[in-house]
């Protein structure tokens, strides 16, 4: 059965490759350790399921608590697969294994001897005929008796054989009070034992671990569920579930109540009541127990048993909870009434304002002015220095009291939006606006809604509030650039491109009230070079470096705003990736820098498009993998969707088509369901790529004709935004469609003679040709490339436009320059590590010049031909990899003549020998 999916355990995967890989050798061991939940037992599936992918036989076994007692009870597990080889064992042998399991009650026992005997020759002669792994998960479990049996086995046998073994290192969070661990079963070779504790997971990939149980948090519950669960997916998913189940992040659900209390409930109460306090600190200084426990000695005598339990260190003056839900489970097991009794005491003892306010907060019982004094200082001292996630908090805590006046909330959602609760902070700003009645504070609350409802996915709502926000904050200059500014960003994403630079226009021709500064009016400018370009109106050099000469890094403004992110978008979007990259890891360093986390997103993800353009894969892959793990702790869809578009186009441009394909065909549906068909645009263009590279041009214009013709049809007249209009034209034109092609390119012409339209003139120049070698007009379309390469740097449409080329020269029968051309586009297509156009461009020189026997194969054709030898047909070969029939065949017809090879049982022979090659030129 296959486990879960693996999160963030490579290092141990890699172990697992590595043990299958060593005891190819000799005997080889892996023995795996962590505390309950850490993820031993997934990484044992992963072991299982791959070694049986490999052929291996699997013996496996996974002993329960209750089985620790009962003699042999593991074994028959164990030895389950080798139930006939049993039947030919020596008879001693035999009757001595049949007693021990069960099976025999007349005849003598034979002794453990003469089992761990026959359990040695079962397992050494299968690992004579064949890979075999010996797999036991909680070892600490395995009966006395199996393990002795089992470990006499693994020490004795020879073959091939692989030993895995997993073991609790404690008997619950934190470090065991006593040593728990139990001995591995180790191979003849003890040095070739490799032994591995895992760590805890990281933030990012704990959240995974829980979303992909389908729980999903706020962030105020993934903040809090983070902290709780110290790395521990087990406890992250266990936690998460009993939270979502009574509606609020707090207290422990029975199992891991159950962990915590086998080591607390034993200490002393006097130990106990110290820890009580200390749970209920941010920072448990002992000076401050001190304070509330009779002095230094007294502490220190009460938490000395603690200690010895492994529940608390006691470093550099704090107390440190070994494990957080160890303070979680102290609170958990306090009575309401002595909770805030405790935090009532600790209020007087604490100096800092904010540890004040919260103590305060959770001694209180209702609303009084002490409380709500000290929580709104501190709140309005935590947004001063940045800190929205505190401030959002303590607004949370002064709600909590009762106290729900609109002006509150709609603090609280201002402070909850820039926390990405998205949710809430729409919640909280709907609740106060029936009771506001100041223009300026009703456009504030609309404002917040908007912005919610557009990172949640509502785009029509989000115009809807925005909207009616701007017609309100008319008496306030800033705001009301600001309100423009995401009304602006609302409509170009719902499709009202022109409507969205409209919007910029008035605000920029003085239609704003008087007093905006340069900051907000070099965002403005900013705005419109990139609303100017996408709607065929040029890109203005001069209006791009007036913008980011006045911006003002200071202003607290939303990133996507900054002069610095739309020039790059802008520059991305007219073909200029290398410029683009600069500004967007700039602006990245600035989000960091400035606490704008929730910024991250778009600048992300234009950044891994840009750096994958360029053949920055490492700087695309980086950008790529941060985003997905924003994407993890931000609530509604966007991000996700944006994470997932990037890594479809970076999945297409290494050549990854199973990884692309379903990624972007999940992404362009759902942004589709959110009415946003232009978006999906996005994904669709990796996902044309993929299905124009593998041959089927059909597809590739049911695919992107009419959502190109639907971007047209919103505004958009420069084909940048999402890059199809090359890809669709090709697939046009192959498919007879030269009519339908030249509609498409027309569209764009005005555009092209715009300011900034050379990469533009080079994309139609591109697809004219294409349109004039469907034609019969060869000789024009060899000009027309020409051109084409005139207007592109090196890289990659350089590259394509070579391939191009070299695929007009092959039809007009001019070999040679047929092969120089595709030669000359493997090179700019390889220097970028574009593997899937390289795959192609490849291919194109090998029909032109034909592949020599011993020539690599590409990365396509292996896994064509990985695939045929494994038994599947043509037909099933071309569903697994989106790709037509004739596709497969053309690629299996060139893996032949470079292997030397004439039919599919030879290939069969080569793979079974081991001497399938891998593609070995792609970077």
């Amino acid at each position: 059965m296959a486990g879960p999916r693996v999160v963030g355990r490579a290092d141990a995967l890699a172990a697992v490759d590595g043990l299958l890989g060593a005891a190819r050798e000799a005997p080889a061991g892996l023995a795996l350790t962590g505390p309950p939940g850490i993820g031993k037992t997934t990484v044992w599936l992963a072991a299982v399921d791959r070694a049986r992918d490999e052929g291996a036989t699997v013996l496996a076994g996974r002993p329960a608590p209750a089985e620790v007692r009962l003699e042999y009870a593991g074994l028959a597990e164990l030895l389950a697969p080798l139930t006939a080889a049993a039947r030919r064992l020596p008879l001693p042998q035999r009757r001595a294994l049949d007693a021990a399991l069960g099976l025999e009650t007349s005849g003598p026992a034979g002794g453990p001897q003469l089992v761990a005997a026959a359990v040695r020759a079962l397992v050494g002669d299968a690992a004579a005929r064949g890979p075999v792994l010996v797999a036991v998960d909680d070892l600490q479990w395995l009966d006395p008796s199996s393990r002795q049996a089992i470990s006499f086995a693994c020490r004795r046998a020879t073959g091939f054989l692989a030993v895995l073994s997993c073991a609790r290192s404690s008997d619950g969070p934190g470090p065991a009070a006593h040593d728990a661990s139990v001995p591995a079963l180790e191979p003849a070779d003890p040095r070739r034992l490799v032994r591995l504790a895992l760590p805890a997971l990281a933030p990012d990939e704990l959240l995974a671990v829980v979303q992909d149980r389908g729980v999903v948090l706020d962030a105020v519950a993934t903040t809090r569920l983070v902290a709780a669960a110290g790395g521990n997916p087990l406890f992250a998913i266990q936690l998460a579930e009993h939270w979502r189940a009574q509606g609020r992040p707090d207290g422990l659900p029975a199992t891991l109540r159950a962990l915590v209390d086998a080591r607390v409930s034993r200490l002393p109460v006097g130990t106990r009541t110290v820890l009580l306090s200390a749970a209920c600190l941010a920072d448990p200084r002992l000076a401050h127990l001190a304070v509330l426990h009779d002095g230094d000695a007294a502490v220190g005598d009460a938490l000395a048993p603690a200690e010895d339990a492994g529940v608390v260190r006691l470093d550099q003056g704090r107390v440190r909870f070994t494990h957080p839900l160890f303070a979680a489970g102290v609170l958990d097991a306090t009575s309401p009434g002595g909770r805030r009794a405790r935090h009532r005491a600790l209020a007087d003892v604490v100096g800092d304002g904010e540890a004040r306010a919260r103590h305060l907060a959770h001694a209180a019982t209702g609303a009084d002015p002490e409380t709500l004094g000290a929580l709104d200082a501190a709140a309005e001292a935590a947004r001063r220095r940045g800190a929205t996630s505190v401030a959002a908090e303590l607004e949370d805590l002064a709600l909590g009291l009762g106290v729900r006046e609109p002006a509150r909330l709609l603090r609280a959602a201002e402070d909850q939006l820039r926390t990405d609760a998205y949710g809430r902070a729409l919640g909280l700003a709907a609740e106060a606006l029936p009771d506001l009645t100041s223009p300026l504070e009703r456009a504030r609350a609309l404002g917040t809604a908007g912005r919610a409802r557009f990172r949640l996915g509502d785009l029509a709502g989000s115009v809807a509030a925005l909207s009616e926000a701007v017609a309100l904050a008319g008496a306030d200059p800033d705001l009301h650039v600001s309100l423009l500014g995401d009304l602006a960003t609302g409509l170009l994403n719902s499709g009202q491109v022109e409507l969205g630079r409209t919007c910029l226009v008035d605000a920029a021709a003085g239609r704003t009230p008087s007093g905006t500064d340069d900051g907000a009016g070099a965002e403005l400018l900013a705005g419109r070079a990139v609303l100017d370009q996408l709607t065929g109106r040029g890109y203005d050099e001069s209006l791009a470096r007036r913008a980011l000469a006045a911006e003002d890094p200071g202003r607290a403004v939303p990133a996507i705003r900054w002069p610095t992110v739309n020039v790059a978008s802008a520059l991305f979007f007219t073909g200029r990736p290398a410029d683009a990259l600069g500004l967007l890891l700039d602006a990245e360093r600035r989000c960091v820098d400035r606490g704008q986390e929730t910024d991250l997103w778009y600048v992300q993800f234009y950044l891994a498009r840009a750096a994958t353009l360029v053949g920055e894969l490492g700087v695309a892959e980086g950008a790529a993998a941060r985003l997905e793990g924003r994407a993890r702790v931000t609530e509604g869809p966007l991000l996700a969707l944006m994470a997932a578009t990037a890594r479809a186009h970076l999945g297409a441009w290494t050549g990854d088509a199973a990884a692309a394909l379903p990624t972007a065909r999940a992404a362009a549906a759902r942004f589709t369901e959110l009415g946003a068909p232009h978006v999906a645009v996005l994904p669709a263009a990796a996902l044309g790529a993929v299905l124009l590279a593998a041959g089927d041009a059909p597809a590739v214009v049911e695919l992107l004709l009419p959502l190109e013709r639907h971007v047209f049809s919103c505004g958009y007249r420069h084909p940048g935004f999402a890059g199809v209009v090359t890809d669709l034209v090709a697939a046009l034109a192959a498919t007879g469609g030269t009519a339908a092609a030249a509609e498409v390119l027309d569209g764009y012409g005005e555009a092209a003679a715009r300011p900034g339209g050379a990469w533009l003139r080079g994309v139609l120049a591109r697809g004219w040709a294409g349109v004039a070698a469907g034609t019969g007009e060869t000789g024009r379309a060899r000009g027309l490339l020409d051109d084409a390469l005139a207007a592109f740097p090196p890289g990659y449409e350089r590259g394509r436009t070579l391939l191009d080329l070299a695929r007009l020269e092959r039809r007009a029968r001019r070999r040679a320059a047929a092969g120089d051309a595709a030669r000359r586009a493997v090179r700019e297509l390889e220097a970028v590590g574009c593997t899937l156009w390289g795959d192609v461009a490849r291919a194109e020189a090998d029909r032109v010049s034909g592949p020599s026997p011993g020539a690599s194969l590409t990365a396509m054709e292996a896994r064509v031909c990985a695939l045929a030898a494994a038994g599947r047909t043509n037909r099933e070969v071309a569903v697994a990899l989106s790709m037509s029939a004739k596709t497969v065949e053309a690629h299996l017809s060139r893996a032949y003549a470079k292997l030397g090879i004439r039919s599919r049982a030879e290939l069969g022979a080569l793979a079974g020998r081991g001497e399938l090659p891998h593609d070995e030129g792609s970077p």
